[in-house]
């Protein structure tokens, strides 16, 4: 395994412009994984990328791209399943004899989110930008129900 130079690293302002976009998503917890993924598994620090692989992720975190699509999927599912979590915490639950197990109620959930959220629409018609208002809205009402 070769060491990078310094010189084949990344700049500082690189580095800053990549976490922005990550910022920008509310997928900065992401980061690592694709870090990771960028480098083959070598590194999950930007700093200990090379600069053709920053310049990659770059591009990959610019608006628009397919691999941002799919990571903004996988942000969105992970807000929404933060959501279901926290009304398994208040109790919005029922038995599903299917599952055999509690489940969320999603009328209920949905019945509220048309009511009191702050776009008053169902949970899945939220889009990325607008779920990390949705889940602190959320979070905060629990705190008051718990």
């Amino acid at each position: 395994m070769t060491a990078v130079s310094e010189y084949d690293r990344p700049t500082k302002h690189m580095i800053r412009c990549f976490h922005a976009a990550l910022a920008k998503r509310g997928i900065m917890d992401m980061k690592p994984l694709l870090v990771s993924q960028a480098s083959d598994g070598r590194t999950e620090h930007c700093g200990e990328l090379t600069l053709d692989e920053m310049q990659r992720l770059l591009r990959l975190a610019s608006p628009g791209s397919q691999v941002q699509v799919s990571v903004d999927v996988e942000a969105g599912n992970r807000m929404r399943r933060r959501i279901l979590s926290l009304c398994y915490t208040i109790g919005w639950t029922s038995y599903s004899a299917t599952q055999r197990r509690a489940v969320v109620d999603m009328a209920r959930l949905d019945e509220w989110m048309v009511s009191y959220s702050y776009g008053h629409k169902p949970m899945q018609d939220y889009t990325i930008d607008e779920l990390p208002r949705l889940v602190s809205q959320f979070e905060l009402m629990t705190k008051t129900l718990v």
